[in-house]
């Protein structure tokens, strides 16, 4: 659990080496955060479908679909989502693609634990971060509204089922 925050973080581990997902999801959980894994792109969507999650940490080269079709569709279902970029293929093209989409990061394997472990954690807390103060601007928008106590107190119920779930 970390100390900010009543939630353990939640992270998603993608990558198509399972000896390298366990091992870094075994170290992750012992660090206290919440880690589920896929081992391929369609596993990561269903996964993503299913639960939020603060920060994906993706691999680029995988056999069904790349980290960067990976990434797009995350976002589609997580607008929120952090995301670290972790690949052992790196190129200039695909460092400026992660860019693009406004990966967290691109980290090149063979990383070092600690900066990615890090990495994760400034990334969930950037996210939980721009989360409250989006559900801050809009929970103040809608107090500023015209609308009847009641409308309010149904909209604001909305608003908090919405950042619930995201």
């Amino acid at each position: 659990m970390t100390a900010e925050h009543d939630h353990p973080y939640r992270i998603l581990i993608v990558d198509d080496e399972e000896d390298l997902v366990t091992f870094l999801a075994h170290r992750l959980r012992k660090r206290g955060l919440e880690v589920a894994t896929a081992l391929n792109g369609a596993q990561a969507l269903a996964a993503a479908g299913k639960e939020t999650f603060d920060v994906a940490v993706v691999d680029l080269k995988m056999p069904d679909m790349d980290g960067i079709q990976v990434m797009e569709q995350l976002r589609d279902l997580q607008p929120y989502l952090e995301i670290i970029m972790l690949t052992g293929h790196g190129s200039h093209d695909s460092a400026w693609e992660a860019g693009r989409l406004q990966a967290f990061r691109y980290l090149l394997k063979p990383y070092d634990f600690e900066e990615l472990y890090e990495l994760i954690l400034t990334a969930a807390r950037l996210r939980r971060d721009r989360m409250q103060k989006e559900f801050d601007s809009r929970l103040a928008e809608l107090m500023s509204s015209t609308s009847s106590p009641r409308d309010i107190i149904e909209e604001s119920e909305k608003l908090r089922r919405e950042f619930e779930q995201d």
